[in-house]
C-alpha cells in the first residue's frame, strides 16, 4: 500500500519553504499603513503577463488576491485604480508579489512608469484572501496525503477525490507556479475529469493550455489514476 506522501516525497523530497517564504509569512506590525516599492519586475513565461516583485508582502501568508477584471474590481480601490491603467486585464496577488496581465496591445514599455505608480500609490496589504471565502481544510488535506492509499483513490466519491486532488496540487504543482507569477485551483471534479482554472500568469499564456496542462494531467495520472484527464475552464463562465 502506498501512501500519496511517500510518492511525492520520493519525487520531491520533503515540502521546504521557498526562498524569503519563511519571512513572507509574517508580515511587520502596522502593515495597513505600510508604503509599497516595486524592487523589481521580472518578465514570466507569458509575454503578456509580468511579475512586479513588492517590498513587502502583499496578502496574508499562504493566501492570493485575484481580480480578473474591472468587473471584480468594484468597492476595491487598489485594484479600480490599476484597471484604469489602459491595457491591464488581470491582477493576482501572492507572497510579496503582483502579476499584471496586459493587452497584447500595448507593450510593457510604453506603461511600465504608469504601472510602477499605481502600484506604490494605491497598493494595500490584504488580510483577508480569497482562500478566506472556502471551508479551512489544510489540516484535512494534509491528513489526506499522509493517510489515503494511492490504490484506494478510485473508490472516493468525487468530493473526496477532490480533496485529495487538491492536496496534491498545493504540495507539488503550486509552488513551480507561483515561481512563474501563476497559480491554479481546482473547480471540480466529476468521475475521472478534473477541472481547473489558471490564475495571473498561467491564465493567458499558450503554454498552459499544452505543455503545462500536460505535465499536471500526466503528474496526477503517475501519482493518483492513469485515467484521469485535466481540463481548463473559464471560472466566469461556469
Amino acid at each position: 500500500m502506498t501512501k500519496i506522501t511517500s510518492f511525492l516525497s520520493n519525487l520531491f523530497g520533503p515540502r521546504h519553504p521557498r526562498p524569503g517564504e519563511d519571512r513572507l509569512s509574517d508580515p511587520e506590525e502596522n502593515e495597513n499603513t505600510r508604503k509599497f516599492k516595486v524592487v523589481r519586475f521580472v518578465q514570466t513565461p507569458n509575454p503578456e503577463a509580468g511579475q512586479f516583485i513588492m517590498s513587502h508582502p502583499v496578502v496574508r501568508a499562504g493566501g492570493t488576491r485575484t481580480f480578473s477584471g474591472p468587473e471584480d474590481s468594484r468597492n476595491d480601490a487598489f485594484a479600480s485604480a490599476l484597471f484604469k491603467v489602459f491595457g491591464v486585464e488581470s491582477l493576482y496577488l501572492k507572497e510579496n508579489f503582483v502579476t499584471v496581465t496586459k493587452s497584447p496591445t500595448v507593450n510593457w514599455t510604453s506603461f511600465m512608469g504608469q504601472l510602477q505608480d499605481a502600484l506604490e500609490r494605491n497598493l494595500v496589504y490584504y488580510e483577508k484572501a480569497d482562500e478566506d471565502a472556502q471551508p479551512a481544510e489544510s489540516g484535512e488535506a494534509k491528513s489526506l496525503l499522509e493517510e489515503v492509499d494511492v490504490e484506494d483513490f478510485p473508490k472516493f466519491d468525487d468530493e473526496q477525490k477532490g480533496k485529495i486532488i487538491d492536496a496534491v496540487l498545493d504540495h507539488a504543482i503550486r509552488p513551480a507556479l507561483a515561481n512563474d507569477g501563476g497559480g491554479i485551483t481546482l473547480v471540480g471534479v466529476e468521475g475521472n475529469v478534473v477541472r481547473v482554472h489558471y490564475q495571473g500568469a498561467c491564465g493567458t499564456c499558450p503554454s498552459s493550455t499544452t505543455g503545462t496542462l500536460q505535465y499536471i494531467e500526466s503528474f496526477l495520472q503517475d501519482t493518483l489514476h492513469s485515467d484521469l484527464k485535466v481540463q481548463t475552464v473559464d471560472t466566469h463562465a461556469v
